[in-house]
């Protein structure tokens, strides 16, 4: 069993003795209280139990068994419970069999990558331990770190996964003493997490504040053994004295370095974020999710077999239209991976700041700063051009536009369109009453001959699973 649990016949007996007191409250009372305010002296607020059938047993002999107070704290079924309780949401995509083991060396130097493949897969069968992934953006420290998640819950084992930067701002967020029960419930969701998966230490904002509640947590872990997975785009030689001690202990942690791969370079100068690269490739792209009707899933399985017909055969033109979160730069993304690996000249710009970029450029000041950014994008041999739709509309920032599509659509140049507008609405009217785009954009934009449209219809991917954040009933409303 393991420190300081006490007997299952002990725990069930406690249960027993408070589930009278707890019958008193009404369903509507019990509804109302949230996680943060429901106190519950059967699991001491922990709301899991760990239990071994004998003393000294091996992690992977463990069981972890859901309290009753989540009931009321989520009111859902045992795996529905495990599956909230992970934070997963939408990297319930990225599993092991998402991973492409063989084919990242675009990403990852497939050695190093395989070293941490293997070891992700082996703290999932002994759940214990520290593993520790190193490595640069985009190197797949993520995925991995989602696959041991998704596989965990998908073996009913409670699991934790939280984002450094994002724990620490919701534990600032929360740091009130008026609301000092929302607080204690984020701090204990991570150090008492059953498996707690850290992603991305050291991307968040160095403050002693930041520092001081990353030790309490990785010490207090560290000091129980509890079983957990820590992500990093530092180099381990660079971490400090303390971190190194805590997450370096030989006997109990392990340490891989994924190197980067011989694309890395390559997806820098894209213009994509390696970040973006690693997460959203075909292989990770969701054909739906529940919720989705037959109808939408057929319109991502069709616009993910048009992104893939592209990257392998670059011609023409494919606008992926779309709501927000339907999937539109994954795919995107996914073509511009494909595309490097096949060792094709690509380059990828969000709209908004490609114009941005070509206004600060322009100019006397800029000299031929501008002449050599617009003719890079012009002539690349592949463009994607991401949220078109979405720039400021101005005569400048059309007439530049004019210029880039018409070369390239002149040129029958391989070009990726995302927009959260379909074709037949494009040339809409702006708030002046003017139309959106001139007769020339609109026209090449609507060139059959050249441009495929695919319409992305779904569910926001980015809300798909994910539990809305326990809230005081005293706390006014936090930011996103």
């Amino acid at each position: 069993m393991m420190d300081g649990m006490e007997p299952l016949n002990e725990i069930f007996k406690r249960i027993g003795q408070t589930s009278s007191t707890r019958s008193t409250l009404s369903d509507s009372e019990l509804e109302e209280l949230t996680s943060a305010e429901i106190h519950c002296d059967i699991c001491n607020d922990k709301r899991w139990f760990v239990v071994a059938p004998e003393e000294n047993a091996p992690a992977s002999a463990r069981t972890v068994i859901p309290c009753q107070c989540q009931e009321r704290v989520w009111g859902v079924k045992s795996a529905d419970r495990i599956r909230q309780y992970s934070d997963l949401g939408p990297l319930e995509r990225l599993t092991f069999g998402t991973v492409e083991l063989g084919t990242r060396d675009t990403f990852s130097e497939p050695s190093s990558f395989r070293d941490a493949y293997h070891a992700a897969q082996r703290f999932v069968t002994d759940m214990q331990g520290w593993l520790v992934l190193c490595g640069p953006s985009g190197t797949g420290k993520t995925h991995l770190a989602a696959a041991v998640g998704n596989a965990l819950v998908e073996a009913d084992q409670p699991v934790r996964f939280v984002s450094v930067p994002d724990l620490l701002d919701h534990l600032r967020s929360a740091f009130d003493p008026a609301v000092g029960a929302q607080y204690d419930e984020i701090f204990l969701q991570a150090i008492e997490a059953p498996v707690l998966i850290l992603d991305d230490l050291g991307a968040q904002s160095a403050t002693a504040w930041a520092d001081e509640k990353l030790d309490q947590i990785l010490t207090h872990r560290y000091n129980r053994r509890l079983p957990t997975l820590v992500t990093t785009g530092i180099p381990f030689a660079e971490l400090g004295d303390r971190l190194r001690t805590r997450l370096g202990d030989p006997y109990f942690s392990t340490v891989v370095n994924i190197k980067a791969g011989s694309g890395m370079s390559d997806i820098r100068e894209s213009g994509l974020e390696p970040r973006l690269a690693e997460l959203m490739t075909f292989k990770s792209f969701t054909k739906g999710a529940t919720g989705a009707t037959a109808s939408q899933k057929r319109s991502l399985s069709e616009a993910l077999a048009a992104a893939k017909v592209f990257a392998e055969h670059p011609s023409g033109w494919l606008y992926l239209a779309g709501p927000t979160g339907v999937g539109k730069t994954h795919l995107a993304a996914a073509i511009v991976s494909e595309s490097i690996a096949q060792g094709r000249d690509v380059m990828f710009r969000f709209v908004p700041d490609l114009l941005d970029d070509l206004r600060r450029s322009y100019g006397p000041a800029g000299g031929k700063s501008f002449d050599h950014t617009f003719s890079q994008v012009r002539d690349v041999e592949i463009l994607v051009l991401d949220d078109f739709g979405a720039e400021a509309s101005t005569a400048w920032a059309e007439e530049k536009l004019y210029q880039l599509i018409v070369h390239r659509h002149d040129s029958m140049m391989p070009t990726v369109f995302t927009s959260r507008s379909a074709l037949e609405t494009i040339g809409g009217a702006n708030n002046r009453g003017e139309s959106r785009y001139s007769d020339a954009i609109i026209s090449r934009l609507s060139d059959a001959n050249v441009v495929a449209e695919r319409y992305l219809s779904a569910p926001d991917f980015r809300h798909r699973g994910a539990t809305p954040r326990p809230r005081s009933s005293t706390r006014k409303s936090s930011r996103k």
